[in-house]
């Protein structure tokens, strides 16, 4: 066995790359050695989910491998230690095909880097279906004590963040084409949609999610901060200004964002504050103003202008509000610490079945895959005391 592993490697490292014709050259690709097989490293797409053709490449082998039934695929996974697993009923309660952890991996980091929400907000694993998480809600007190006085007692008060874990799923449908024509196109396709599509839904129930079932209960921060039990922690724009301030409008002023880093709490702004605004309130409020203030020098039009606002970074979230017009009363954008105010719960990671036969007449490839997730925002302060993250108001 090992040599006949040694003689398959001495063919692959001879074999001679494909040449490749694209409308700048005719010339043959040149290749990158991986281990002991050659990958053409000149046809395939310019790569958008994964970091380089050899991970894309020996993920879509283990696709090619355990959903096509491709031997020569499964005997290249064989010498070159890629796991392709076949029913895995004991790891998915689902059952199906899994991918490998090549590409499981690249979903899992493209789902952090797509999302603003996983990248920011607090993450824990969960080795149940339900996590406590403990939180201090009290402290001890110092009090003046009076000659020949007892001190008054006090105590450190503690309650629970319940998180429990839903399932969230997407499909996705994969032209046979691309694994025909390439195994690297097929696996940085369904890394980048796969991971696209998680992140989108993450986003939009934190942020603006309603509380109902298709959002898996969950209420979003910019939904739950004007629901009446937490003013403290929202700053209304100065009167007229109930708008972002497009197309000539006066729309929101300097002076309504610094009110709101006024009533942020120091323990907050200090440790990890960021500014959290759809691009288009980005560009309509917060460029604007910086492009004002510079006097619209052309050194700084032609620069442009980093994503820092009032010396605090800015994260777009696309879910908050984007509308130009009509926004009265609407939250314009949140500033804090996210991951003081919201955590996030991983029950299982993203794992994908696969069906080659659902839709044959389409000749494409179904994918399903599938993670559990929870997730609350438990800190967002009350009616007296602000919280770890603030939000703007427009006027009415």
């Amino acid at each position: 066995q090992a040599k006949e592993l040694e003689l398959r490697a001495v063919r692959e490292r001879g074999a001679p790359a494909k040449k490749v014709v694209t409308p700048e050259t005719t010339e043959e690709a040149p290749v990158v050695e991986s281990r002991t097989k050659i990958i053409p490293v000149n046809n395939h797409r310019p790569l958008r989910g994964f970091r380089s053709a050899e991970t894309a490449y020996r993920a879509g082998m283990s696709i090619r491998a355990s959903l096509l039934g491709d031997a020569e695929a499964r005997r290249w996974c064989d010498d070159h230690g890629v796991e392709t697993r076949a029913q895995a009923g004991g790891i998915n309660s689902l059952g199906g095909v899994l991918t490998n952890p090549e590409l499981s991996n690249e979903i899992i980091r493209l789902v952090e880097e797509f999302g603003a929400y996983q990248a920011n907000a607090r993450v824990v694993n969960m080795n149940s279906d339900t996590l406590l998480i403990a939180r201090r809600t009290g402290g001890l007190t110092a009090r003046a004590i009076g000659e020949n006085a007892a001190p008054l007692t006090s105590d450190v008060t503690f309650d629970n963040v319940q998180l429990v874990a839903k399932l969230w799923g997407v499909d996705n449908r994969v032209p046979v084409s691309l694994v025909e024509d390439s195994v690297i196109d097929l696996a940085d396709a369904m890394a980048v949609e796969v991971a696209q599509a998680f992140a989108e839904a993450y986003d939009r129930v934190v942020f603006v999610g309603t509380g109902s079932g298709t959002d898996h209960g969950i209420t979003g921060i910019a939904t739950a901060i004007i629901d009446g039990t937490h003013t403290a922690s929202v700053v209304t724009a100065a009167t007229g200004n109930n708008t972002f301030g497009a197309d000539g409008t006066s729309g929101l002023d300097l002076s309504d964002f610094t009110n709101v880093v006024a009533r942020l709490p120091l323990y907050a702004r200090n440790r990890n504050a960021k500014w959290y605004i759809s691009p288009a309130g980005y560009g309509s409020s917060m460029l604007r103003l910086m492009m004002a203030a510079s006097g619209n020098n052309r050194a700084d039009v032609a620069a442009g202008a980093n994503l820092q606002f009032l010396g605090f970074d800015v994260v777009l979230v696309h879910p908050l509000e984007s509308r130009l017009t009509g926004t009265s009363n609407a939250v314009a954008c949140l500033f804090g610490d996210l991951s003081q105010a919201a955590t996030m719960g991983i029950r299982r990671e993203v794992s994908i079945k696969t069906d080659a036969s659902r839709f044959v007449e389409f000749d494409q490839l179904l994918t399903f895959a599938t993670a559990r997730m929870a997730s609350v925002a438990h800190d967002l302060g009350s009616t007296t005391v602000a919280g770890p993250i603030v939000a703007l108001r427009f006027a009415a």
